[in-house]
């Protein structure tokens, strides 16, 4: 990236959230951001 920003690991920017399904729907929007900026 440009801005020289560097996204870290989804293990690692998702916080702990219970296995309720949770984690999905705030780990999908991360990694769609992520893929609009590459």
């Amino acid at each position: 990236s440009s801005l020289g920003y560097r996204p870290p690991a989804p293990e690692t920017a998702t916080p702990p959230l219970p296995p309720s399904g949770s984690a999905t729907l705030h780990l999908q929007p991360a990694m769609a951001k992520e893929s609009r900026m590459h």
